[in-house]
């Protein structure tokens, strides 16, 4: 019986660490947006990369799955780095989606 527990035990994530790491990053994102200039060297990268590991974070607790949360916060991305160079429309989004669904059914298949 006490094997039982601790294989469960072990098996159980901790989500608090997520979670602040998470709040971190939305932060540092909102931070970025409010005191960091646009025009500043690296700016635009920083805000990407935070926003990109803030949504993997955030969409992988979500949806308990580190794969589909990697792959949706890929696609979202993708989308705003498109919104940023001005070609992202409903069209490039609707696209984006199909093929963050396609990959996710090839990898949840496979």
């Amino acid at each position: 019986m006490k094997e039982k527990r601790k294989e469960q035990a072990l098996r159980r994530k901790n989500f608090f660490p997520t979670l602040i790491l998470t709040v971190l990053l939305w932060a540092a994102a909102g931070a970025l947006i409010y005191f960091v200039e646009p025009d500043t060297f690296g700016a635009i990268s920083a805000f990407f990369m935070t926003i990109f590991f803030a949504l993997l974070f955030t969409f992988s607790t979500i949806l308990a799955n580190t794969r589909r949360g990697l792959i949706t916060a890929l696609g979202l991305t993708i989308f705003l780095i498109l919104r940023y160079l001005g070609v992202g429309n409903i069209l490039n989004f609707l696209l984006i989606a199909g093929v963050v669904i396609t990959a996710e059914l090839y990898f949840s298949t496979r």
